[in-house]
């Protein structure tokens, strides 16, 4: 290539303005079946875990049917059904949703692997995190019937880095649908979604936002069926949806984050367990005590940030849409 061509002037050409958006994007969740065969042999696939990890940076969101021991299911919402009556339970945006916190019993014998560290999970969480991710968090809520939603939120309000940092999995207890509240996705929010969506200091993403979205990726409803599993990123938006049904809806939550990550928050559990979860593929950031009141673990104050000096040298960097990625909700 002679010298001359890299002095020839680049030519101007006229800047069209992308078309106004007048259809609805696709909305579905994509679905990954677990064959029999698999689950019970409990090694994911490098097929599954490519596919997985595709749609979560895709989507934000992907659920993996048939990876849990419906049994397994059944012993735990026989549990927590029964108590879910609890009036000194905490309640997620007020007691008006009848959402309530209400955490998995952690001990030994319910502490079964394929809900605390699915396998399936665990291998796409390493793919999509690095080696070893790490739980910060062992939680779930319970929807009773109720006629007030949530608003549509993310999990995380504060200054956070726009590359996925903490992902969620979500267990349903049972088969959800429309009627026992299945919880609002806004498939793709996660793209978009930095501190600035949100009402000052709280989850809730603003209401103008809200609608400008909802014009061309309008929410659905996640429907699955009990064995279940749903992986999405923190950064998602979502709802808790009202449960019109007098039965409960039980839903199970496990944040993980890298482990390069170095995040705060811990779960409580207790001794005697420490040596089975120390087993398990993934890492558990724990705070170990005699013993642990399950009923008495709340959310209200949990902190998914990080203790990396090095990501609050460049937290305000990072935590914005840079000039160069165009805002679009």
């Amino acid at each position: 290539m002679s010298q001359d061509s890299f002095q020839n002037p680049i030519q101007e050409l006229p800047i069209e303005k992308s078309p106004p958006r007048t259809h609805n994007h696709e909305r579905a969740i994509h679905t990954i079946h677990i064959p029999e065969s698999i689950r019970q042999a409990g090694l994911a696939t490098n097929e599954l875990i490519l596919e997985a990890i595709a749609f979560l940076h895709c989507d934000g969101i992907v659920v993996l049917e048939n990876a849990i021991d419906t049994a397994h299911l059944d012993t735990l919402n026989a549990i927590l059904s029964a108590i879910a009556t609890d009036p000194f339970h905490y309640f997620n945006f007020g007691k008006e949703t009848q959402n309530m916190d209400q955490a998995p019993p952690p001990t030994r014998e319910l502490m079964f692997k394929d809900v605390w560290c699915n396998p399936f999970a665990a291998a796409i969480l390493s793919g999509m995190l690095g080696p070893r991710p790490v739980l910060h968090y062992a939680n779930g809520n319970t929807a009773l019937r109720a006629t007030g939603r949530q608003p549509v939120h993310s999990d995380c309000e504060f200054k956070h880095p726009m590359f996925p940092f903490a992902m969620v999995i979500n267990i349903n207890l049972v088969d959800t649908s429309l009627e026992n509240g299945a919880t609002e996705v806004w498939v793709g929010s996660h793209h978009v979604s930095t501190v600035d969506e949100h009402e000052p200091g709280l989850l809730h993403i603003k209401k103008e936002v809200v609608e400008e979205r909802r014009k061309h990726s309008p929410p659905i409803q996640a429907c699955t069926k009990k064995g279940s599993l749903v992986i999405r990123d923190l950064r998602f938006w979502h709802a808790g949806m009202p449960n019109k049904t007098d039965e409960p809806r039980v839903m199970l939550a496990f944040v993980v984050q890298p482990a390069w990550f170095q995040g705060r928050s811990k779960v409580k559990l207790p001794l005697d367990v420490k040596d089975m979860v120390e087993s398990w593929e993934l890492e558990f950031n724990a705070e170990w005590v005699s013993e642990v009141d399950h009923k008495k673990i709340s959310s209200a104050d949990v902190d998914f940030g990080s203790k990396s000096e090095v990501l609050e040298k460049y937290r305000e960097k990072l935590a914005h849409n840079p000039g160069y990625y165009v805002s679009s909700y």
